[in-house]
């Protein structure tokens, strides 16, 4: 039987646990990602996460965390229009009947088509008098942002070379279905925030029927209303969530390539390593390899980048070096090592300086790459993220995902001197022999160590 512990459940084994709806002493609660409670505020509780404790539909969780049963809001479902039936006809009038019942359906048929969804699903469907209308499916499962392959890989059934081996693109996008009849505009306001102040506006196009949605975050419950606009100025909204599954999250930005966030980790202590302050991936300008050359620098924009950390040597440029994703954002060449170099005493000045600059708060969001992404960038965020207090078959998995760009790197066994040189240090787990390597031989102070905690992980002290 699971217990509440501060923010966290727990399950029987003492491990926090993201079970949806439990039960703990006779009262109910929300475990979310990392058993976090769902507090003070309102929760899209999916038939899959409901465990028969409650019905589908949104609640409002109290300052505790116990749900408020009276406070359901029913998801509202499609209703299909019946046809009526029609009156035998009379004998003597039958060839008429018959021609007037081939009009009736001919008519029937038009109306169908005009104010009868054919989606099969819909989370809401919501008509004016005058014939706008909106619908949009309904979204009760979790939905995953990666391939077929990844999604057998998180539920255990294959390894991860066979998925990789599977589909070589690991991302996925979101595609929102929705269908608007007899408008003149439609728009989907889009956020993680209930009252979207952190949403974005996205025009639709009426003569579709799903819009993409890209570089989502993974175990993340977005918020939508898709609102239309009537020829007549008439207006209508149709108001929902859906919630994306747990896995890593893998970005789209054309020209690049091994590109993902490195967030979404739970580490010791339940905590989770907050997303979209650091996408790791391959070099952006095409200095040392053609190939990788960031096609639009306006695609990363929604990103907000600040910083530009860049592993490579400064010797690839010789002139005054300008970001390819902006004059704005901060730059630099740090001339990094990998794997065991990192143990070396010429090394250690410059990784002083990387992570120095990761302990600074304003940063942040961060771009981190060397010219594939793989070498360099894999062995310094194993460090960060083993700092952080990630289990170390987390950092193999986290590194093994560039076999996506080349099947070398899904053999993680590039990592075993990394891991080999940590245990020369002081400390009974990991993340206690990587922070005594920042302080004892890097020289990175206890603040920073703090600061970068605080930085990447959710509600950190």
């Amino acid at each position: 039987m699971g217990k509440i512990i501060g923010e966290n459940y727990y399950d029987s084994k003492g491990n926090p646990a993201h079970r949806g709806m439990v039960k703990v002493d006779g009262k109910l609660y929300y475990a979310g990602e990392g058993g976090k409670l769902v507090k003070d505020r309102k929760k899209v509780v999916h038939k899959k996460m409901a465990n028969d404790l409650v019905e589908h539909g949104t609640y409002y969780f109290d300052s505790e965390g116990v749900i408020d049963i009276a406070s359901l809001e029913k998801p509202v479902k499609k209703k299909h229009r019946k046809a009526k039936k029609g009156k035998p006809a009379k004998n003597n009038r039958l060839t008429i009947a018959l021609l007037i019942a081939g009009f009736l359906l001919i008519v029937f048929l038009l109306i169908y088509a005009e104010f009868i969804e054919p989606t099969p699903r819909s989370k809401a469907a919501v008509t004016t008098g005058k014939g706008l209308k909106i619908s949009v499916e309904d979204y009760d499962e979790e939905v995953y942002l990666c391939s077929n392959a990844m999604i057998h890989f998180y539920n255990g059934e294959i390894p991860l070379t066979q998925a990789i081996q599977s589909d070589p693109v690991p991302y996925k996008p979101f595609l929102f279905n929705y269908t608007v009849q007899n408008a003149e505009t439609a728009v989907l306001l889009l956020g993680e925030k209930a009252d979207f102040t952190d949403g974005v506006t996205i025009p639709l196009d009426l003569q579709k029927q799903s819009v993409s949605l890209d570089n989502l975050k993974t175990a993340t419950e977005y918020h939508y209303k898709v609102t239309a606009k009537g020829k007549s100025g008439e207006t209508q909204s149709v108001s929902g969530s859906f919630q994306t599954a747990k896995s890593n999250r893998f970005i789209s930005l054309p020209g690049i390539t091994n590109t993902r966030d490195i967030g979404g980790y739970t580490v010791s202590g339940g905590k989770r390593v907050k997303q979209g302050l650091l996408i790791r991936g391959t070099e952006l300008d095409g200095l040392v390899k053609n190939d990788y050359y960031l096609t639009n620098p306006k695609d990363a924009e929604p990103f907000g980048f600040v910083y530009d950390l860049d592993l490579r040597s400064s010797s690839i440029f010789n002139a005054s070096y300008v970001s390819r994703l902006g004059k704005k954002v901060t730059h630099k060449f740090y001339d990094a090592t990998a794997y065991g170099g990192v143990f070396a005493k010429e090394h250690k000045e410059s990784l002083k300086q990387i992570f120095t600059d990761m302990a600074n708060p304003n940063n942040y969001p961060m771009y981190l790459h060397c010219t594939h992404g793989s070498d360099r960038t894999g062995t310094v965020v194993s460090l960060l993220l083993g700092l952080l207090g990630v289990s170390e078959t987390d950092l193999r998995t986290e590194y093994s995902l560039s076999g996506f760009m080349n099947l070398t790197y899904a053999n993680d066994k590039a990592l075993n001197p990394v891991f080999a040189g940590l245990e020369g240090f002081p400390g009974k787990t990991l993340q206690e022999k990587t922070e005594q390597y920042f302080i004892s031989s890097l020289g990175i102070s206890r603040q920073q160590v703090q600061n970068i905690r605080s930085i990447f992980l959710e509600n950190a002290n």
